[in-house]
């Protein structure tokens, strides 16, 4: 069985003992001996290290400053022609890493057997603690895969929709959306903080599609944001039917193992 976790669960079933007064912590302790033996293979999406490890404060600056690097490649052929590539990826110098918290929960997550899944979006920042090995493999399809969902999921303006509509908002005709996050003024900084979580959760999502596994779990509702989230009953509903994204609560997923 393979289960991608929500943000706000993995911590719990990675570190019960550093949540006794958690309700259900019965069922988060089988979740975790389920993972420890085999029975559940454990992901994260790297959104939970990358996007959603900037603390939400810091986020609108982060963006505004972030930039992607450009690697510009000249070489001599062995007809003495010279040929250029010009390649644009993430530039992992920028991203803050890992903070002592989150760390910490990794440590007992990767102890058991967790894994991460890529997610695969061109250029997004990268979190320079996060060891190779750690991840699960992409491929072509899966890439794919990635990108077809995750059109799908913006297209019912969620995910990275509602980013990208406050900095069209206040880019000029000529930029991209994203020279609108640096221009936003400071009272976009919630919005724009909110606006990340909602597309870490796509990417989370689309990266669980993308690799094929069997569950979310998540305790995730949607009660704030409605039918901005791609957590919402009716994109439960739409994710469901159209992609075969299953959702279960960790109560739902203990009754399993």
């Amino acid at each position: 069985m393979k289960v991608t976790f929500d943000s706000n669960v993995w911590r719990i079933v990675s570190s019960p003992d550093s949540f006794p007064n958690e309700s259900a912590i019965a069922e988060f302790r089988r979740i975790h001996d389920a993972i420890a033996q085999g029975t559940i293979e454990a992901y994260l999406a790297e959104t939970v290290f990358t996007l959603e490890a900037v603390k939400k404060s810091g986020r609108h600056q982060f963006l505004a400053e972030y930039k992607a690097k450009v690697n510009f490649e000249e070489k001599e052929q062995p007809d003495g022609s010279l040929a250029f590539s010009i390649g644009i990826g993430p530039d992992p110098n920028a991203h803050p890493g890992n903070n002592h918290y989150l760390s910490k929960h990794w440590a007992d997550a990767e102890k058991i057997g967790f894994k991460i899944l890529h997610c695969t979006r061109l250029a997004t920042a990268k979190n320079p603690d996060l060891k190779s090995e750690w991840f699960i493999p992409v491929t072509h399809d899966i890439a794919e895969r990635f990108g077809t969902i995750g059109r799908d999921i913006e297209a019912q303006d969620c995910g990275i929709s509602q980013l990208k509509a406050i900095g069209q908002e206040y880019a000029s005709s000529h930029e991209p959306w994203h020279a609108g996050i640096s221009a936003a003024p400071d009272s976009e900084e919630g919005p724009i903080a909110k606006a990340v979580a909602e597309w870490a959760d796509g990417d989370a999502i689309s990266a669980h599609y993308a690799y094929g596994n069997d569950y979310v779990c998540t305790r995730d509702i949607a009660k704030a944001a409605g039918n901005n989230s791609v957590f919402s009953a009716a994109n439960r509903t739409w994710l469901e039917q159209r992609y075969g994204v299953q959702f279960l609560t960790p109560e739902e997923l203990a009754r399993l193992v």
